[in-house]
């Protein structure tokens, strides 16, 4: 199918979608006036900050509907079509008063579906995303009108968001604008053990089987490689020692040589990986792995379904996933063969033996993700209301464990999951909690509970990833909170589009030989002259005030 008539049918998608959001915004919907108070300027009907127990409810004096577009989470749409079939969201709506509707793009189509969105013009009453990310950053979302500012919203219908923000200046730094706008309900880790939830990762048994130790240096990825392509210690003939399901697991290599493949920090000064002298060095590494068959030659397509496929197959010997997505899942999945073992791999040494992690959020607790209410909403005080569940100490429980007595208990003040997670006949417990509640899913907005990562690692190879992981130290991370002004995102927008593009086109062309890596600087020029310098000076004096904030 070519790429007009993919858009016409995703077209058609979103349409439907629209019409069903739509529906669900008419009626209820409430004119822009000025709330009656208590006498102390606090709203009469605003929710009392929380500090432990129940919040205000019902929300609303009457049932009302908010459409929400999210992502529908894969540990999900295996099971349900909607989140609407978590059982969390039944006992929302009874309890506050406020129905959900849920708009999921097709799998696989998200991106486009969110652009075909915006560019509609019909939007629903809230909106899942990572804002950071979007094009220009989340001033330009506010400038193009896609989610709103939420300053007025937060002040008089949401206390219990604007405490946990006063509290933590820390977290409070990083998920609002220069200028302090707020711009979304985020989702934050605000303790650091729960920020490391990714990395590489190795098959332990295979190491043992070739004698040999968990990798430190390129040196020895290479050598641990070699021995794995050339004794195959899974056995099948096809071994594939470093694989992936997409082309980003590879790029995770650049740290080291202290580079991220985007926007990092060196001494306050910031860079872009894939315009530094270092990056030509990582690519004839990575393309010599690539040539003696070290890397899935197939590494840029695979999908997750192969990927699945080849590690239950045991082909491959080392990748890069998430802690429970990926570690655990496949854990659980091959529990029944007692040789399957996985270790956690620390991000590899730089050549003066430093270690840099570069994962999202293991600096700050903050990787962009929220939740906005959208310009086109009439019902953002309803919506705001509902957010703020997130941050109170009722709410709070509910996204991150479920429903109290179903899929979790209070024992000896702690909130014990129940067996129908921790001991589900056919799923892992990350999967099983996911029947109940967005603990793990696209879409949350709240504070993930450290209690949930405590009782969901239940293989040692999963305790024991995170620390290793957390041996890269994050100092080299552009912070996911840096926020450039409108006229810099539009600015930055323009230039890292093209520029992106091309990184990624050409990353591809040089790793599998299609460009040669003679053509390097030919290469660095066309970033120049794409004003990729113009770029790296935009987020620099954005870098610059967020360190004034």
């Amino acid at each position: 199918m070519n790429r007009q008539s993919n858009s016409k049918w995703a077209a058609v998608v979103l349409s439907m979608a629209m019409l069903t959001a739509a529906a669900c915004t008419q009626g209820d919907s409430k004119t822009a006036e000025q709330p009656k108070t208590d006498g102390k300027g606090q709203p009469a009907d605003a929710p009392k900050a929380a500090a432990s127990g129940k919040p205000q409810l019902p929300l609303v004096t009457k049932p009302t509907e908010l459409s929400f577009f999210v992502q529908l989470d894969s540990k999900v749409s295996a099971t349900k079509k909607s989140y609407a079939e978590l059982s969390i969201f039944p006992y929302l709506e009874k309890e506050t008063g406020i129905k959900i509707n849920f708009v999921h793009p097709p799998s696989g189509m998200e991106k486009e579906q969110f652009n075909l969105m915006v560019a509609s013009g019909e939007l629903p009453d809230m909106i899942s995303n990572n804002w950071i990310q979007y094009p220009g950053g989340p001033a330009k979302a506010v400038g193009d009108g896609v989610i709103i500012k939420l300053n007025d919203l937060v002040d008089k219908y949401a206390p219990n968001f604007k405490k946990f923000l006063n509290d933590n200046p820390d977290i409070k730094k990083d998920v609002l604008m220069d200028d302090g706008t707020i711009y979304a309900i985020p989702l934050v880790r605000k303790e650091r053990v729960q920020r490391y939830t990714s990395g590489l990762q190795i098959r332990q048994d295979w190491l043992d089987k070739v004698g040999m130790k968990v990798p430190d240096t390129m040196d020895d990825w290479y050598a641990v490689l070699k021995a794995f392509k050339e004794k195959d210690p899974g056995g099948t003939g096809k071994v594939i020692p470093f694989g992936n399901s997409n082309d980003l697991a590879v790029r995770n290599f650049m740290a080291a040589w202290g580079m991220a493949y985007g926007f990092y920090i060196v001494d306050g000064k910031v860079k872009y990986g894939p315009n530094e002298p270092d990056y030509k060095p990582f690519l004839t590494t990575i393309k010599k792995w690539y040539d003696e068959g070290l890397i899935d030659p197939d590494f840029a397509s695979t999908d997750s379904k192969q990927f699945d496929a080849k590690i239950t197959g045991n082909r491959i010997g080392a990748y890069s996933a998430l802690l429970n997505g990926g570690m655990g899942r496949y854990l659980d999945l091959m529990k029944n063969d007692p040789n399957f073992k996985l270790a956690g791999v620390a991000p590899p040494l730089t050549k003066d033996g430093k270690r840099y992690n570069f994962q999202s959020a293991v600096l700050t607790g903050y990787d962009g993700s929220g939740v906005g209410i959208s310009s086109k909403s009439k019902k953002t005080e309803e919506a705001i209301k509902w957010l703020d569940l997130g941050y109170t100490e009722w709410g709070h429980n509910i996204f991150n464990f479920g429903i109290e007595g179903e899929s979790y208990n209070w024992m000896n003040g702690y909130p014990k999951y129940t067996d129908a997670v921790l001991k589900h006949p056919s799923l892992s417990p990350t999967n099983a909690l996911s029947q109940y509640t967005i603990a793990d899913l696209y879409g949350r907005f709240f504070n993930q509970d450290e209690r949930k990562a405590e009782q969901l690692l239940i293989y040692p190879a999963q305790k024991e990833a995170g620390p290793n992981w957390a041996k890269g130290t994050p100092e080299r991370q552009y912070p996911m909170g840096v926020t450039p002004t409108l006229d810099e995102g539009r600015k930055l927008a323009s230039i890292m589009n093209e520029v992106n593009t091309y990184v990624d086109q050409m990353f591809l062309k040089f790793i599998m030989g299609n460009e040669p890596l003679t053509k390097f600087d030919d290469y660095a020029a066309k970033l120049k002259q794409m004003k990729v310098d113009e770029a790296v000076s935009i987020q620099q004096a954005a870098y610059d005030r967020y360190l004034k904030r």
